[in-house]
């Protein structure tokens, strides 16, 4: 892979497709409630009126969701993902491959206890 670059340094078209590629990824693990890897980030305000305007909007269709959380929200969302901070391709794809697998990764490193 070439160098990857973080999120503050895309171009304008790649940090939309990063965005919109976290929006997607947020939905789902939003709807299935399990968004706990995100509190180890300092991004709760910002989770806070994301989530409260997902639920204000929930009669949308996905894909009006997706718009309108980028139009509505973008500023915030762009601060969730700069403070996240994965590595990404000049073109706003993750390093990892997907926000999914990013998460399982992350996942995966928290210790269980019995």
């Amino acid at each position: 892979m070439a160098d990857a670059i973080s999120f503050d340094k895309l171009d304008e078209t790649a940090t939309n497709k990063a965005v919109e590629d976290f929006i997607e990824f947020y939905l789902r693990w939003f709807k299935k409630n399990d968004l706990e890897i995100l509190a180890e980030y300092k991004i709760d305000y910002y989770l806070a009126d994301i989530n409260h305007y997902i639920f204000e909007n929930k009669s949308f269709t996905p894909e009006q969701m997706i718009k309108d959380l980028l139009k509505q929200r973008g500023t915030d969302l762009k601060h969730v993902v700069s403070v996240i901070n994965p590595k990404y391709d000049k073109n706003g794809n993750l390093a990892t491959g997907s926000w999914d697998q990013w998460y399982h990764e992350k996942f995966e490193k928290i210790s269980s206890r019995d």
